[in-house]
């Protein structure tokens, strides 16, 4: 139990960002070991990195419960504040909005993610406060900001081990940092678990301005097997707008649910402009309808007039044996 106790302690001393020190327990053999993982921590990248986490990770399950405590800590006093600081930048007298500038500066990183939110603000006076606010706030804390981002990406890492609902709320929460590399970790986190709790939070960070954030949540929603999940996936399937990746992921995804009726869907994107996709639904149509070996002419591949027109009769072939098959009881449809 002592070990297990030193190892929550020494994980939460390390990989909190000004966390300035940890109580020591008797343990000296654990204590040492589990020390020099976390050293190693601070400073490690790529392969040595995740061999570290691993190693942290088999050293106690306890730490993982701490991961959790990390990943959600907030200072509910403080926050209130900032919010509070982020209207004041709006305020008639001109002192008020230099005091409220010069406090939230001086908070920093902290004040980072709501800083950032308040760019949105209507008030423009606001909206550009939070913007030179930011920009301060990181070009004093480059370095901080760097630490932080690493030590946060071990942490998700060790937290998608888990799968439980406080280990989802955590990533969850990390899904809309306002760094980035945050967010893309905690993304790439939230699709790899696939739970349907997560459905909504990968449905908005589709909205996410950065493409690897969009692309990540995108392709988690397709590993979901969910009502909701199959709506969004469908949908995007039918958006001739969304990424290619994520149409033919959409296309594969549907294949997988077994559900026949999303041969009516599948049928309306068999002449999109990317053979891409077009294959996939090829296969998904095949799969789904039980002719795996029927083509009824259709060619993915081919982008001439003659084999568009080739493939519009197919198409259309594909539809009339859709519509006879619908007419069937359901004992009488092809397997």
């Amino acid at each position: 139990m002592m070990k297990r106790g030193i190892v929550i302690v020494a994980l939460f001393a390390v990989l909190t960002v000004g966390l300035a020190g940890v109580a020591r327990g008797n343990d000296e053999a654990g204590r040492t070991e589990f020390d020099s993982l976390a050293e190693k921590l601070k400073t490690a990248t790529g392969p040595d990195r995740q061999k570290v986490i691993e190693e942290l990770i088999e050293s106690g399950k306890d730490c993982l419960l701490t991961v959790n405590a990390i990943l959600l800590e907030e200072d509910e006093a403080l926050r209130r504040r900032i919010a509070e600081l982020v209207q004041q930048l709006g305020h008639e007298e001109w002192e008020k909005r230099e005091e409220a500038h010069k406090e939230l500066v001086a908070i920093g990183l902290k004040a980072l993610s709501q800083v950032t939110e308040g760019m949105k603000e209507s008030d423009r006076e606001i909206a550009y406060r939070c913007s030179q606010i930011k920009l301060t706030i990181e070009k004093r804390s480059a370095e901080e900001v760097v630490k932080r981002c690493r030590q946060m990406t071990a942490l998700l890492f060790v937290a998608k081990t888990l799968c439980d609902e406080s280990s989802l709320k955590a990533l969850h929460k990390c899904c809309t940092d306002s760094e980035r590399d945050i967010r893309i970790a905690a993304v790439d986190a939230v699709a790899i678990v696939a739970d349907p709790s997560s459905v909504k939070v990968l449905i908005r960070l589709l909205e996410d301005d950065n493409i690897h954030v969009h692309l990540l949540a995108g392709s988690g929603i397709t590993r979901i097997k969910s009502d909701k999940a199959r709506a969004k996936t469908l949908f995007m399937l039918l958006d001739a707008k969304e990424n290619v990746y994520l149409r033919r992921l959409a296309a594969i995804a549907l294949r997988k649910y077994n559900d026949r009726n999303a041969v009516e869907e599948l049928l309306q994107v068999m002449d999109d402009r990317s053979y891409i996709v077009r294959f996939s639904t090829l296969k998904a149509v095949q799969a789904l309808s039980g002719l795996k070996d029927e083509t009824f002419g259709y060619d993915y591949q081919g982008d001439s007039d003659e084999a568009v027109a080739a493939r519009e009769t197919a198409i259309e072939k594909w539809k009339e044996w859709w519509r006879k098959e619908r007419e069937k009881p359901d004992d009488a449809r092809s397997d």
